[in-house]
């Protein structure tokens, strides 16, 4: 397989700029962390964005603030996510209480999965729903997911890891709960090495994580906190990266229409990343199948990339990890390998 590769122009905006950092001092806290929240909350429509080291530090930030400051002190997850996910729900101190069901659909939960758990769940006012977005996707039912955890008291947080730019309804992932957070690590759709971006609407919540991401050294008013900062070289290179979000995007799609053509000729399922209001920013590709014999119905697909997750974190009712792959599909992928797969789908 090739390398993920960043645009040119993000490699020359990043070369034009990052001497300046040196030349100034300020290695930390400047210009470009403000300039990459900003460019967040503008494309995104998110009303306030805080640049932070990674996902899981954001992700973590949001529940330890869940813990201490809005009296919660449970939290459940969905089976098909990554290991990651339940560790750092253990590590926020709030008590562990179980995973939902997923659907091989979209491979996250329905709102029926949802309910199912919930009704075996005390306390529903007192738990918080870590709900992951799947593989470039936006859960299908989040809006509906959203108002039901409303309507329990269920605080919704969204790991966005995989999904920034990704849109349901033209409305970008991270905005239907209390907060999310999405990843910049080597590997996501928009990839710039490590970073995470939070997402919120809430006023209250954005003043306590931007004073919790510096130990609110300043004001000495919250007694919770840690380094959560993102250095200025990563806020350049995260904003040099983002800013070519729709060149980056865009040529992922014309990969992309060269496999869906070929899978609907040759009667392959997958999962339509531009169908029922969904835009996926397709950090994967992926194929599912009912076979009951999945292992041997993929086979000839030699030329893959790894499966969203090849586990699962509780029950897998639908056999989700070993009922889909993904093919490659990152940035300027090689047309040598584009027209492999091709050949392997029309086998």
């Amino acid at each position: 397989m090739g390398m993920i590769k960043l645009p040119i122009e993000s490699q020359n905006f990043f070369d034009r700029n990052y001497k300046e950092i040196f030349s100034s001092g300020h290695l930390a806290e400047g210009n470009w962390n403000k300039t990459l929240e900003l460019w967040t909350e503008k494309y995104t429509g998110a009303k306030f964005s805080i640049a932070c080291n990674s996902n899981g530090a954001g992700v973590l930030a949001i529940l330890n603030l869940l813990r201490e400051k809005y009296g919660k002190t449970k939290i459940f997850i969905q089976s098909n996510t990554m290991y990651g996910v339940k560790t750092t729900a253990i590590t926020s101190g709030l008590d562990f209480v179980g995973t939902v069901d997923c659907s091989l659909d979209y491979l996250m939960p329905t709102l029926r999965q949802l309910q199912d758990f919930v009704k075996n769940l005390k306390e529903t006012e007192k738990s918080v729903f870590l709900i992951t977005h799947i593989g470039g996707w936006i859960n299908p039912e989040i809006e509906e997911i959203a108002r039901y955890c409303e309507k329990l008291g269920i605080t919704l947080v969204e790991d966005c890891a995989h999904s920034l730019g990704s849109t349901l309804n033209n409305k970008h992932s991270g905005l239907f709960g209390f907060a999310g957070v999405y990843s910049l690590y080597a590997t996501k759709a928009i990839p710039a090495g490590e970073g995470g971006l939070i997402v919120t609407n809430n006023e209250n919540a954005y003043k306590e994580l931007k004073k919790y991401s510096i130990y609110d050294r300043f004001e000495q008013e919250l007694d919770l906190g840690v380094n959560i900062r993102m250095s200025e070289i990563s806020a350049l290179l995260s904003y040099s990266v983002c800013k070519e979000i729709k060149k980056i995007i865009e040529n992922k799609y014309q990969i992309a229409q060269k496999y869906i053509a070929c899978c609907e000729k040759f009667g392959w399922n997958f999962i339509h990343p531009a169908r029922d209001g969904q835009r996926s920013n397709l950090y994967k590709f992926i194929l599912k199948t009912n076979e009951a014999e999945p292992v041997e119905f993929f086979q000839k697909i030699n030329s893959r990339t790894s499966p969203v997750y090849d586990y699962h974190l509780g029950n897998d009712p639908e056999e989700i990890a070993k009922r889909h792959i993904c093919l490659p599909i990152w940035y300027d992928l090689e047309e040598e390998e584009i027209q492999k797969v091709l050949t392997e789908l029309a086998l």
